[in-house]
């Protein structure tokens, strides 16, 4: 059962001719900044835990 009317689905804010605010959206530089700067931060931490798993063979690890 739908909770609404299947002709809402098709609705946009901007389907009536209206123009894009030029502030709508966002700028993808953020977001590849944000996802580089995540990726660099995890890089050593992941190197050092897969070190950890390789030097040590102790069950628990095989979790992590």
């Amino acid at each position: 059962m739908l909770f609404f009317p299947t002709s809402d689905a098709t609705i946009s804010p901007f389907s009536d001719g209206a123009k894009v605010p030029a502030n709508a959206g966002v700028n993808l530089a953020l977001p590849y900044a944000v996802w580089a700067t995540v990726i660099t931060l995890l890089y050593p931490v992941c190197r050092r835990l897969a070190e950890l798993k390789r030097r040590r063979r102790e069950t628990w690890l095989s979790y992590l």
